[in-house]
């Protein structure tokens, strides 16, 4: 059974009955209001046509008025600036021989010349005078004392470093690494054995650098005497220091690899336990 539905007061028999009935009623709606005139005229009268209302007569003479006065000030203006470019300069027409208008004139001059000779002489001296301290002697003295500190030291020299109290600072043997390349050790009890790290005296520092390894910050040293490569990793916290000697073999294969870069030999280093080992 079809639905029903009411529109106004007309009964369709269908929902799109319903529907076409009422846009019928919506259009002829808009229709209307379209045709429907307003009761009262809106238009603008036929006097607003006249010229006094299209043209402000008063305004116009004003803004004459206002013309005139300007263009009589630049003529004011115009003459005072042609009368003062005819007259004639009082600064070059004067004698160029005249009076000096100061009598002291010659002796500030002489004045000035004196304190110019002697800032000049003053100038001279202190170009030529040879300094007291002398850097060179002080890097030499430097690189001397350098050397007499590390023959004193068994150990890589930590140095800069602010130590609450005096910390251990012998080996003690981890044993080494398969292949034979690398040892590790740290702080602990001795070790005697010297056979790996050559001479102290031949030793020379290739990098000086904080850095951080794992979780902790070190301050790294590595020398090496032309074969081994010493490393030494010091941790201020806990006031101990870890070393790692890399013999000749590793020592030459890891250069080859890095092209001599060894900032990046110490970016290989890890902490194993206790002791340092390299990647």
């Amino acid at each position: 059974m079809a639905d029903r539905g009411r529109v106004g007061s007309l009964v369709v028999g269908c929902q799109s009955a319903a529907q076409k009935e009422r846009r019928k009623v919506h259009e002829g709606h808009r229709d209307r209001l379209k045709r429907v005139q307003s009761t009262s005229d809106m238009t603008a009268p036929h006097t607003m046509q006249m010229n006094h209302f299209r043209t402000n007569l008063k305004r116009e003479r004003l803004l004459e008025d206002r013309y005139m006065e300007i263009d009589r000030e630049n003529q004011v203006l115009l003459k005072k600036m042609s009368a003062a470019m005819k007259k004639p300069n009082p600064y070059t027409t004067q004698a160029a021989t005249h009076k000096p208008q100061s009598l002291n004139r010659l002796g500030r001059k002489m004045e000035l010349v004196r304190i110019t000779q002697e800032n000049q002489r003053m100038l001279k001296a202190i170009q030529a005078v040879k300094p007291v301290y002398d850097s060179k002697k002080w890097e030499n003295n430097y690189r001397k004392s350098e050397v007499l500190l590390k023959n004193c030291c068994s150990y890589p020299v930590v140095t800069r470093l602010p130590r609450q109290g005096s910390a251990p600072s012998v080996l003690m043997s981890i044993g080494s690494e398969p292949g034979g390349d690398v040892s590790g050790s740290r702080v602990g009890s001795p070790i005697n054995d010297n056979s790996g790290a050559g001479g102290e005296d031949e030793r020379k520092s290739v990098l000086k650098e904080g850095m951080r390894i794992g979780e902790k910050y070190y301050l790294l040293e590595m020398s090496t005497d032309g074969r081994y490569l010493t490393i030494s990793a010091y941790d201020s916290d806990s006031q101990s220091s870890m070393e790692l000697v890399v013999k000749e073999k590793k020592h030459r294969q890891l250069y080859r690899e890095l092209n001599g870069d060894y900032s990046l030999i110490a970016a290989r280093l890890r902490v194993d336990g206790d002791h340092l080992a390299i990647d």
